[in-house]
């Protein structure tokens, strides 16, 4: 039988588009800390860590939904963006599967992705998978130099965070430490934090991701500011990745349909 499916959009500010789509629930990420009151659920009820939204980005939302949604209406359940949903695959030159898509910003386009013949696909893939994510994109590839997962997290932030990540993951789950040195050598990742996954798989993830990611607080610097304040969701993406990664997860890859700021 095909598993039931529901995913949660996350939101931390207002956006001109809201999906139709029953399987959808859009979630005010950090909502416990800023004036601004979207018209729909928040991640400031019950057990939540919505005042570390600035940090913590989105996965506000997955800690959110782990410990208070009812887990009786669907057997999985999945995370998105408020601008970024996964989407039917789309093709380069027919041939070449996409892993990003740009949609400019328009609520009939959303609605003509978000079909029920999009669930229906997602309920498919699930049912051979343990999870659905991104198509992998290089981790960072400038100027012909492709980088693995470890020297782009270096280029692109700090150093001092991601070596105390892998130190805590040793720390905490040493079984992870065989699977280490060969993930930070990847040059290909899936970002966003982003994922459709049966409870038990979200359990099992999140359980090693906020363990992890709560004892690094302890050991960086928190005192960053804008783009790189958001430390935690960074780190999250790398973490999930080296999740699936060791534990050789069979993923489906899709599409990544992102829509414009602007419409």
């Amino acid at each position: 039988m095909l598993p039931t499916i529901q995913l949660f959009s996350a939101y931390y500010k207002p956006f001109p588009l809201l999906p139709k789509a029953d399987y959808i629930t859009p979630v005010q990420a950090g909502a416990a800390i800023t004036p601004i009151k979207l018209a729909m659920q928040g991640d400031d009820t019950g057990d939540n860590m919505s005042e570390l939204n600035p940090f913590y980005s989105e996965l506000t939302v997955a800690y959110w939904v782990m410990k208070n949604v009812d887990r009786t209406k669907a057997d999985a359940w999945g995370l998105c963006h408020y601008r970024r949903y996964f989407i039917e695959d789309k093709y380069k030159l027919f041939v070449k599967k996409r892993s990003r898509y740009y949609y400019r910003t328009s609520q009939k386009i959303l609605d003509n992705i978000l079909t029920p013949k999009l669930y229906t696909t997602l309920q498919e893939l699930l049912l051979c998978h343990d999870v659905i994510v991104q198509r992998p994109v290089w981790a960072m590839k400038e100027k012909g130099i492709v980088y693995t997962i470890k020297d782009a997290y270096t280029e692109a932030h700090f150093k001092e965070d991601y070596d105390a990540m892998i130190e805590v993951v040793v720390e905490k789950f040493p079984d992870f430490a065989k699977s280490i040195d060969n993930y930070g050598q990847l040059t290909k990742m899936c970002y966003n934090n982003m994922m459709i996954a049966r409870w038990s798989v979200w359990d099992d993830y999140l359980h090693f991701l906020f363990t992890v990611l709560k004892e690094v607080q302890h050991r960086i610097n928190m005192h960053k500011e804008g783009y790189q304040s958001r430390v935690f969701g960074f780190l999250a993406e790398r973490l999930h990745n080296l999740f699936i990664y060791h534990h050789q997860l069979k993923a489906a890859h899709l599409t990544l349909g992102l829509f414009e700021d602007k419409l």
